[in-house]
């Protein structure tokens, strides 16, 4: 922190400056800061954008783990270890030159995104679908036509559930387009475009691993808007998942007792049991409470309709966590 100058001290400094025994320039503080900045890789998204990013596919890596462990019947875990911007020419550069690359075609944005899966996490797939025990260790060659045909259906199933993960921001289609194991023949942008990357720690049995999602920006324009934290919150508020509606339309025709109690009485156990057909008591009366199962929902008011009994609602009576049922 800079010292602070005394009165007399100001108006020696003054003095100085107007008698030019002091030049402006000798007192002037030069603490210029300058900040490194490359053109050819553009930051395109804020920390908030990439966030946003992180929690749709943290979604979509339970969806996918859950799919994986039933599929290969045996536990999978996985979990996101970065979420980070690069260029394609840096995300191609990282990818090792044995891997595993699965495209996918994505509507209506007409473009493409590419899953790397590390050969120790594929080889373990393969192991288990064919009976072995999931140990990846020796394997170390190419896939055959026939294990390149396991990893396609696995995995394009798997990406089925990719347009659920996106499904409160956006229609998003995605369909297996091809699998390639040479980074280096594949396009998804321009060497110097930003894409994001989405790296996946997995874990099969005790095989470890790395999948890395790469997504181009063209891909991801359309979305950005949409974003935000509070764009999200509204949007996943307003839309229900397939499998909400599900439940909801289940517990729509569940049958639940419905009681109306038109009053109480207290009597002595000795009146109780002398009570004989055509006695008569006295009940406290007022507001009809209408009980469903053994809480009570309603007050109303007895009536008759069409004939029958009847209870006209006057008032609904709400309890601890009726908020969160109405969301």
């Amino acid at each position: 922190m800079a010292d602070v100058l005394s009165q007399q001290e100001i108006d020696a400094l003054l003095s100085a400056l107007s008698t030019g025994e002091l030049q402006a320039s000798d007192v002037q503080e030069r603490d210029e800061k300058v900040k490194v900045y490359d053109f050819r890789r553009a930051m395109r998204y804020s920390k908030e954008q990439l966030r946003s990013i992180a929690r749709i596919h943290e979604n979509f890596s339970r969806l996918l783990a859950s799919y994986l462990s039933t599929q290969l019947r045996q536990v999978v875990q996985i979990e996101i270890d970065l979420v980070d911007q690069v260029s394609y020419h840096e995300f191609i550069s990282s990818v090792p030159s044995k891997t595993i690359l699965n495209i996918f075609d994505v509507k209506p944005v007409d473009g493409k995104i590419a899953m790397e899966i590390n050969p120790q996490v594929a080889y373990a797939v393969i192991e288990r679908l064919l009976g072995g025990q999931g140990d990846p260790s020796e394997r170390d060659g190419s896939l055959t036509e026939i294990e390149t045909v396991l990893i396609q259906k696995v995995f394009a199933r798997g990406f089925e559930m990719y347009d659920e993960a996106w499904k409160s921001l956006e229609n998003m289609r995605v369909k297996w387009y091809g699998i390639e194991t040479n980074p280096q023949f594949i396009q998804l942008a321009s060497p110097n475009d930003t894409v994001i990357i989405i790296v996946f720690h997995t874990k099969i049995g005790e095989a470890a691993g790395r999948m890395t999602l790469c997504l181009p920006h063209l891909v991801v324009e359309p979305v950005l808007p949409k974003l935000s934290s509070h764009q999200m919150l509204s949007s996943m508020g307003k839309k229900s998942t397939p499998q909400q509606d599900k439940i909801k339309q289940n517990l729509d025709s569940v049958r639940v007792p419905v009681v109306a109690e038109l009053g109480r009485a207290h009597l002595p156990v000795s009146e109780l049991l002398n009570l004989q057909v055509g006695d008569v008591m006295c009940i406290e009366t007022g507001k009809i409470q209408v009980k469903v199962g053994q809480l009570t929902r309603f007050l109303g008011n007895p009536g008759t309709k069409k004939g029958r009994y009847a209870v006209q609602i006057d008032q609904v009576i709400y309890t601890e966590g009726d908020d969160l049922l109405n969301e």
